[in-house]
C-alpha cells in the first residue's frame, strides 16, 4: 500500500479501539491496558479522526459502539490479535499463539493457503525452505530472476522469499523490477541470504524489501516474520477497503445532496 504510514492509523489508538470494543467499556479498557480512561477516549478519538468517521455514541458517562465501530471490530480484532501471535511467537512466548488459536477457524485446504514464491538459484536452499513452509503455505519456486518475473506476471502470490547471489539477474535488479510493477509493488519481499553485511541489508530495504534474514534460517523466525508481513498486508487491504466503501457512501451521498440541491433550485424558479 502506498504512502503506508500516512494511512495506517497509530497503533496505539487501533489497540485502545480494540479493547474498548471488545470489552464494552472505555473503562474497562482502560484497566486492562493500564491507563486512564481519558488517554483510551482520546487514542479513540484521534482513529475517529484518521478514518472520519464515529465509531462510538458518546454521553456524559457511557460510550456505545455504532455500526461502523462494529464494522471495525470484525476487521481490525483478528489482524491485531494474529500479529501479536507472531510477535510472541518470535520471542518464544506461546501465550498469545495459544489464545488466537482458540478462536481460530477450520484449517485452510491447500489451495486457500497463502502462497509463497522462493526465487533461488540453489535446489538445495529451495528443498530447504519448502520443507520448513509447505505445512503452512502453498509454495511456488523459480531459480532466476526473469523466470520469477515471468512468473508473476500471470499469477499473484502473497509473499516473496528471495535471494541475492543468482547469475544473470541478481536479487537486488529482481526486487527492484518487482518494486516497479504497479501490480505487484505491494506484493511483500524478504531477502533470504547467506550475504551478513550491513550494507547489503541496508540495499535490500532500500530497494523496498519489508525484511532481511541471513542464512542458516532459524525456522520460529522465518516463520514468524512471514505471518506478520502477510497478516500486515492483509490488515492494510482491510482498511483500504473499509475507507474505499466509506468513499464511496460519502460519493454518493454528494450525488444526491447536489440533486436536491438542483431540484430546489429549480422549485425557486
Amino acid at each position: 500500500m502506498k504512502h503506508l504510514k500516512r494511512k495506517l492509523p497509530p497503533l496505539t489508538s487501533l489497540v485502545a479501539f480494540e479493547a474498548a470494543a471488545r470489552l464494552g467499556s472505555f473503562t474497562t479498557a482502560a484497566e486492562e491496558l493500564n491507563v486512564s480512561r481519558e488517554a483510551v477516549s482520546r487514542q479513540i478519538r484521534a482513529l475517529e479522526t484518521h478514518l472520519g468517521v464515529k465509531l462510538f455514541e458518546r454521553d456524559a458517562n457511557t460510550a456505545a459502539m455504532g455500526a461502523l465501530g462494529t464494522q471495525f471490530f470484525a476487521t481490525v480484532s483478528p489482524n491485531l490479535w494474529a500479529i501479536a501471535a507472531a510477535a510472541q511467537e518470535l520471542t518464544g512466548d506461546s501465550t498469545a499463539a495459544v489464545e488466537a488459536t482458540d478462536t481460530a477457524e477450520a484449517p485452510l485446504e491447500a489451495e486457500d493457503l497463502p502462497t509463497l514464491l522462493i526465487i533461488d538459484d540453489s535446489a538445495e536452499n529451495i528443498h530447504h525452505l519448502n520443507g520448513l513452509l509447505r505445512d503452512q503455505y502453498r509454495v511456488i519456486a523459480q531459480t532466476s530472476g526473469k523466470a520469477a518475473l515471468s512468473y508473476l506476471a500471470r499469477e499473484s502470490v502473497d509473499l516473496i522469499l528471495l535471494d541475492i547471489q543468482m547469475p544473470d539477474m541478481d536479487g537486488y535488479e529482481t526486487c527492484r523490477q518487482i518494486k516497479a510493477t504497479a501490480s505487484l509493488a505491494e506484493v511483500p519481499v524478504i531477502f533470504v541470504t547467506s550475504l551478513d553485511d550491513p550494507g547489503d541489508e541496508t540495499q535490500g530495504l532500500s530497494l523496498g524489501a519489508c525484511d532481511f534474514i541471513t542464512r542458516p534460517v532459524v525456522p520460529a523466525v522465518l516463520k514468524a516474520r512471514i505471518g506478520t508481513h502477510i497478516d500486515l498486508r492483509r490488515s492494510h487491504a482491510a482498511l483500504e477497503m473499509l475507507l474505499s466503501a466509506r468513499a464511496d457512501r460519502l460519493q454518493k451521498a454528494e450525488e444526491l445532496l447536489t440533486r436536491l440541491a438542483r431540484d430546489i433550485e429549480g422549485f425557486r424558479s
